[in-house]
Formats: structure tokens, C-alpha cells, sequence
């Protein structure tokens, strides 16, 4: 039987096309190879610019990387800058020997290449197996063009039939170059015996006979790879010679047959397609090709014959890279990352797809850290809270995962931790669609609210007053169902009330008989959780102890809530909130127009972290913090107060502390234009990380010859780069029956996030009791 290298001429001006026939044969299984055009010389290319100082990252994208056209469409840059060249692994090209002196090969042909069908030397007569080995592995030197695989050691492997290669040089439109059957049967043997990982055949013809196929068995058995052309004949079909390596019974699931598609991914028309071979069939770039031959010569070349190497050289790639693959896990991820081309999914004339490197490098399936069965998300693995803001953004946090393959990659925590981005806050707070009654009996008051929606928790003359239910801007805003509370009177110093649906803090604020102008946007400092919350049961108690001095207590409990839906978070938390509780106590003090206060609280989070939510990889995390207040208010005259606020966290439970501050700054003065008037401004920043993160053990470092994991401590920064800070100013005054109060503000890095351009509003409203 005849087998010919799948080649002909396709250059522009530069080859004569020729048809391939088929191989002819006679007895003793000698045979001659289909004639193939002897390709003209290309024009002399552009000398490559002279080398640029290597960057700390080292650029791929090279002059000598886009002369070589099928590496781009393969996305092949994606390995080159994961560290994969193909280094250490063997490659066997079965076909009409190398130019061994040729520098695109220096120390990296392999000491077991070897010559066959009578042959004294692996030295290329004809060029085809050299053009073959130059697009497999040619070496990246800014020289002409670099291989797929251009650190991958080849195994030359000569199997011409003496004699019939050089009578291209007395024909120089044909050629008589012939394989003998026998001869490759014994150079894949010996490929199988040598180390090759990956056999490259770049020949086609008839089916073959049963001794070479019991090669093909034995080699793929032990776990080589082959990679054979499908031939040129523009057939629907694989040639014989493919179809019959690709028989289950022989290729074990190791053989590739290769079509091939122009650059820009066009199925080439001279190629034969994959009908009935779908699922073994690889399509790659095999048109257009530049590359050289014998003599060092370049030409512009087509033929399945090279759209073959590139899937060999994608092999050994994979094979560098990822040590722990089996041969039958490299052929999947090529067949199955492939792109789709044609009809949807495996076709007739594409086969699986395009050859796509890249994907074929990317993590498949469930990804988990090394060492562990821990799942680790390659895109979120945390959702952080308004305090942290844009922490995930900045620096980095190292560890390794491991994809279903078992590949190790290397996964950078920081930006995997997502942002709280700044919801609406004016349009919520405008929005008071909740109807409240107030009911005062002696020493007994009672306040119910039905908060269909929105609500803002303002009272009559722009200020929180008794009468009202005194919700906090996050409960107000998130309320949805029937809220209220008692307040008790129990003699001349003490005071206690009880609420539902409200946090402590506005029951406090009820006690403490305090009434604060009505800003909208800036928060007061008291109270400030650095997370939205929905709270359950709440109650405060007052105890005068002292003319001067008071003694507060609250406690609330509730839950966070989260306001996105997200998957991935869905699946760390059952129904998308989590439990907290608080616990705190005051003093408060005056003498003459000063008023000063200290307090601390106590917050006990469940599966969350100042609100934030994180996946198993990086811990569920449970916060417990301390909070200490301190607050002063000056009252000098005229209408004139002026207060101040600070409130510091300490966060534990991360294994590294976290340090939180809030602080305000608020001027106000009454009577400006009417006796009943209110001008007031506030300067604030909300609660913000100041210092700290998680102290991780992650695994840094993954060994694949023993399959174990480096562990090593490492820390996550939860300091943001940006700094919400606020200015907001209102005016209240009596206007006909009601009030209308007046409310502008600026804000800067809203969330804590560097980034959130400058937020101005204002808002005009006008309130009436019925």
C-alpha cells in the first residue's frame, strides 16, 4: 500500500497546485506516494526588529509568534503564558526524516530518532517532514516562525522508502516519496518503546494493514498519543489510512484525526471532512502556513499534513503543563474545549470544532483547594459589605486549586471578593408610604405602623419626634409588615420600651427623648452597623442615675439582609439572611450646655462578617465585635448646637482582628428666619474598615508527583482604597398646615469603592398629620 504526505502547494504566485491521486502498489508491500508539487521558495520575509528589553512579564506576542498563523487562531498564547512550551516531552514525527543542522532544532532532537525502511540517516530528502516538525516545534528565537510546541524535543522518525524522495529534485512538480507500511510499523514501535508521549503522522492512503494497526494498539494502549492527517482529497470522509487508525478497536481513544481550516477558521476545500468520525476528528488551521524546508527555505504551505502538527504540538502542551494528565484526559480536553464550528456540536466537516488551546488550558468542571475537598470559586468567593468596600480590588491573595482534572492553578482570592456596590438611597427615603398611629395613655404610649413599602421614619417639623415609631433608615427602608412599640414611663427616671420590626437604636433615641434634624443620606454615627438589616425584637431602658447622669441599655436582634441575588451566594446560605443580635450600654452626661456620652455595644453576627458573606474556601465566617462610642453636643445659645460623634469596632473572628470607624460632625441652628426653623448640617463618613483582614492557611504550593499540597499563612486585606464621606444640609420650616423641608448633599466614594463618581441630590418635601 501507497502513503503520501498529506501536502500540496496553496501559496499564492509562489506553487503550482497539485491533485493527489492515489497510491499506487505492488507486491511485498512496496509502494510509491501520491505526487505532490515541489513548492517554490517564498519571497525573502521581513527580518525580525531587533529584541526589546524583556518586561517583568514576557511578551509572547512577538513578531515571530503572528508570522506563524495557526497559533493565534488556537489561542495558543494562553499556554505560552502559563509557562507551557512542550519542554520534556517527546514528540514522534513519522515521516521523511529532519534537518537536524537546521538551528530552529539545535538540543532538542532526540537522541532515539532513528531511520527505517533501509535508511542510514534521519537527514531529510524531500523537506515534508522537516516543513511538518518546523510547525510542530520550531523554536521560538525571533527568528522566522516558532511551533506549537517550540520546547518540545523531537523524535524523528525517518520511514521514506530510499530513493523515492529525491526524485523531487529531477521532477520539480512531483514527487515519487513513498512510506512503506512496514517501516512505520516499526518507527511507531520503536516511538512506543523511546518515551514519545505524542506520534505525529503526517501521511495518508489506504487503510492500513494489520501489522501496522497492531502498532497503532500497542502504542496507544501504553499511551501515546497519535495524531494522523485526514487527507486531502476534499472528501466528505477521513482518507482510508485515518479511518482505519481512528477504530475503536486500535486507538483506545488516543487518535486525532486532523482536518483542516484556512486562518480564518473556514473549512480548507481541499480537506477531507469527519463524517462518521465526528467525535476523533480535530479541525485546525492547515492553510496558509508558513514554514521551511530541508535547506532552510521558506514556503507558504496547505495540507492536513500541517494542520496535524499543531494538534500534536497542543498535546505536548498540555502534557508539560498538566504532568498528572492521563493521554486519554489530554484527547478529551482537545475534543471537547474545542470551538464550534459548523453545525452545532460535533459535525460532519469540522469534527468537534476548532483547536482551542486556551480553553483546553482553562479549569474545567468544579474547582476545590488543593489538598482539600473545599470548593473554591475561580469568580467569587465572597460578597463583601459597605464597610470593606473596594478591598477586593487591591493586592493580592495566592492559592491554588484544583480543577476536575486535578490541574493545579494558581487563583488570586482578592478579586474573586465582590463589592457592595451603592444602591438607591434619596428615592427610598422620599418614598414614606407607612401609616402610623400613636396612642398615649398616662404613662403608656403605643405606636403601631403598617409599612407597605418605603418609609422614611421623619416626623412632622422634619425631626424624629415620640409620637412616631422612630425606625432607622435601614429598618425604615426595609420593612415590609406590621411594626410598633410601648413605651413606658416608670416614674421620674425610668423609662423602658419594647419594639418589634425596629432596631434599637430608634428606641434609644425615644428614651433618651433625643430629636435630630432630618437628613436623609448622613447617618448618625450611634447606632451604625455597616450593614443593611431587617430587625426583629428590640427594646432600650433608661435609668437617671444622678441629676446629670443617665445609664442607657439596648438590645435588638434581626437579621442581615442581602438585597442582590446571586447563585453562588445562594448556595453558602439557606434563605439569603442571617441571624444577629446586639447588646449594649451607655452613659450619658450634662452640665450646662454641654452634653457628653460613651457606650459600648456588642454584635454577634451568624455566618456573616460586619454583613459580609464568604464562601467555605475562605471560612464561614461568624463576626463578634465591640463597639465603643463617644459622643459630645454643645448648645451655646441662641438656637446655636454643635455635636460631634465617633464610633470604633473591633472585629474578631477572622483569625486576624479588624479595626472600624464611623464618625459625624453636625452644626444646626433653630430660628433662622422663623422661631420654629430648623438649618442643620452634617458631615459624616459611615463605618469603614480601618485596619485588619482574614488571616488565611491556604494552599500555596501543589506537587504532582505526590499529589500534596504547601500550605502557607496568608492575609486578605479587608482595608478599602476609597473613603465614603458626606455633607448633607436641611431645612425645615412651618409651612400653611404642614412642614416643608428642603434636604442637598454631596457624597464622595459612596461604599467605600475609590472609584463611584461623586453623588450630588436634593430633595423639597412638604408633610402633613391627619
Amino acid at each position: 500500500m501507497g502513503h503520501r504526505g498529506n501536502r500540496f502547494g496553496s501559496a499564492v504566485a509562489l506553487l503550482a497546485t497539485c491533485a493527489l491521486a492515489a497510491c499506487g502498489g505492488g507486491g511485498g508491500g512496496g509502494v510509491a506516494s501520491t505526487p505532490t508539487p515541489a513548492p517554490a521558495p517564498s519571497p525573502t520575509p521581513t527580518p525580525s526588529p531587533a529584541p526589546t528589553p524583556t518586561p517583568s512579564a514576557t511578551n509572547y506576542r512577538t513578531s515571530e509568534y503572528s508570522r506563524s498563523y495557526g497559533l493565534d487562531p488556537a489561542n495558543a498564547i494562553v499556554a505560552y503564558q502559563n509557562g507551557a512550551s512542550g519542554a520534556g516531552v517527546t514528540v514522534g514525527v513519522i515521516d521523511s526524516g529532519i534537518a537536524s543542522g537546521n538551528a530552529e532544532f539545535t538540543g532538542r532532537i532526540s537522541s532515539a530518532s532513528a531511520a527505517f525502511a533501509g535508511n542510514t540517516s534521519i537527514a531529510d530528502e524531500d523537506g515534508h517532514g522537516t516543513e511538518v516538525a518546523t510547525i510542530l516545534a520550531a523554536a521560538r528565537n525571533d527568528q522566522v516562525v516558532m511551533g506549537m510546541a517550540w520546547g518540545a524535543t523531537i523524535m524523528a522518525l525517518r520511514t521514506d522508502t530510499p530513493g523515492s524522495c529525491a526524485a523531487r529534485a529531477a521532477n520539480a512538480t512531483e514527487s515519487t516519496c513513498s512510506h512503506n507500511t512496514d517501516a512505520i510499523t516499526q518507527a511507531l514501535d520503536h516511538a512506543r518503546t523511546n518515551g514519545a508521549r505524542v506520534v505525529n503522522i503526517s501521511l495518508g492512503g489506504d487503510a492500513a494493514p494489520a501489522n501496522l494497526l497492531a502498532a497503532v494498539s500497542r502504542a496507544t494502549a501504553a499511551g501515546v498519543i497519535i495524531v494522523v492527517s485526514a487527507g486531502n482529497d476534499a472528501a466528505t470522509t477521513p482518507d482510508a489510512f485515518a479511518r482505519s487508525f481512528a477504530d475503536p478497536s486500535v486507538s483506545h481513544g488516543l487518535v486525532i484525526i486532523a482536518a483542516s481550516t484556512t486562518i480564518g477558521g473556514s473549512h480548507s476545500s481541499f480537506s477531507n471532512g469527519a463524517q462518521g468520525y465526528e467525535t476523533t476528528t480535530l479541525s485546525a488551521v492547515g492553510e496558509g502556513l508558513l514554514t521551511q524546508d530541508q535547506n532552510g527555505t521558506l514556503y507558504q504551505v496547505g495540507g492536513t499534513s500541517f494542520s496535524a502538527p499543531q494538534i500534536a504540538g497542543a498535546a505536548a502542551l498540555l502534557a508539560q503543563a498538566f504532568p498528572n494528565l492521563t493521554s486519554a484526559q489530554i484527547v478529551q480536553l482537545l475534543l471537547s474545549r474545542a470551538t464550534d464550528a459548523g453545525a452545532s456540536g460535533a459535525d460532519a466537516v469540522y469534527g468537534a470544532g476548532l483547536l482551542n488551546v486556551g480553553a483546553a488550558f482553562a479549569p474545567a468542571g468544579a474547582t476545590s483547594l488543593a489538598g482539600t475537598q473545599t470548593p473554591v470559586s475561580l469568580t467569587l468567593n465572597g460578597s463583601l459589605s459597605t464597610p470593606m468596600g473596594d478591598a477586593g480590588e487591591m493586592g493580592s491573595t495566592s492559592a491554588v486549586a484544583l480543577d476536575s482534572y486535578g490541574r493545579a492553578y494558581g487563583v488570586n482570592l482578592k478579586p474573586t471578593l465582590r463589592a457592595n456596590l451603592p444602591g438607591l438611597t434619596l428615592a427610598p427615603a422620599l418614598q414614606i408610604r407607612q401609616h402610623s398611629v400613636a396612642v398615649d395613655a398616662g404613662p403608656v404610649t403605643v405606636a403601631v405602623s403598617i409599612a407597605p413599602g418605603w418609609g422614611s421614619g421623619t416626623g412632622i417639623g422634619g425631626s424624629v419626634e415620640t409620637r412616631d415609631l422612630m425606625l432607622s433608615s435601614t429598618d425604615a427602608q426595609r420593612a415590609r409588615a406590621l411594626s410598633g412599640s410601648i413605651l413606658l414611663r416608670l416614674g421620674k427616671a425610668t423609662t423602658v420600651s419594647f419594639g418589634f420590626s425596629q432596631g434599637a437604636g430608634s428606641l434609644g433615641a425615644r428614651v433618651d427623648g433625643a430629636s435630630e434634624p432630618a437628613f436623609l443620606i448622613a447617618g448618625a454615627t450611634q447606632g451604625e452597623l455597616g450593614f443593611d438589616r431587617v430587625a426583629g425584637n428590640a427594646m432600650a431602658l433608661r435609668q437617671q442615675v444622678a441629676p446629670n447622669v443617665a445609664l442607657t441599655a439596648r438590645a435588638e436582634q434581626g437579621r442581615a439582609w442581602r438585597t442582590t441575588r446571586d447563585p453562588m451566594l445562594d448556595a453558602w446560605e439557606r434563605d439569603g439572611r442571617d441571624g444577629y443580635a446586639t447588646v449594649g450600654i451607655g452613659a450619658q452626661g450634662w452640665t450646662g450646655p454641654l452634653t457628653v456620652s460613651l457606650g459600648l455595644t456588642y454584635l454577634r453576627e451568624e455566618d456573616t462578617l460586619l454583613g459580609a458573606r464568604f464562601a467555605p474556601s475562605i471560612g464561614a465566617l461568624s463576626g463578634r465585635t465591640l463597639f465603643l462610642d463617644s459622643g459630645m453636643a454643645l448648645e451655646p445659645g441662641n438656637g446655636w448646637r454643635l455635636a460631634a460623634a465617633y464610633r470604633q469596632g473591633w472585629t474578631d473572628g477572622s483569625g486576624a482582628p479588624l479595626r472600624t470607624g464611623a464618625w459625624s460632625i453636625d452644626g444646626e441652628k433653630r430660628g433662622v428666619v422663623d422661631p420654629r426653623d430648623r438649618l442643620a448640617l452634617r458631615v459624616s463618613q459611615p463605618l469603614r474598615v480601618e485596619a485588619g483582614g482574614l488571616g488565611l492557611l491556604l494552599p500555596t504550593g501543589y506537587d504532582y508527583a505526590t499529589a500534596t499540597a504547601t500550605y502557607s499563612r496568608e492575609r486578605l486585606s479587608l482595608v478599602p482604597r476609597g473613603r465614603e464621606v458626606t455633607a448633607e444640609t436641611v431645612y425645615s420650616a412651618p409651612f400653611g398646615a404642614g412642614w416643608l423641608t428642603a434636604n442637598a448633599y454631596w457624597r464622595r466614594q459612596s461604599g467605600n469603592l475609590a472609584w463611584y463618581p461623586d453623588d450630588l441630590g436634593g430633595a423639597v418635601r412638604f408633610s402633613m398629620d391627619f
